[in-house]
């Protein structure tokens, strides 16, 4: 029998979260190739509200980073997008 597992949203196809002041952010990062054999990465950023339940969530899943919060993987490009 199949188990269902819970995920919160911001750890979807993430390659990276992390928190600021009002967010947790999640980053899906993509190397991309272009046709001058350059190579850039892109992330696609989403930006979730702060909630008791997602940083209840979150402390959850990161509690043995040495820093909480994380950081953000730098990128060439990005696009946001915010949640609530």
């Amino acid at each position: 029998m199949k188990q269902n597992r819970y995920m919160p949203d911001f750890m979807i196809n993430a390659n990276n979260v992390y928190r600021t002041k009002h967010y947790i952010v999640k980053q899906q990062v993509t190397i991309v190739v272009s046709n001058n054999n350059e190579s850039y990465l892109i992330s696609n950023d989403t930006y979730y509200i702060r909630t008791a339940r997602r940083d209840f969530e979150y402390n959850c899943i990161f509690n043995k980073r040495h820093s909480i919060d994380g950081k953000r993987l730098p990128s060439s490009t990005y696009t946001r997008k915010y949640c609530n």
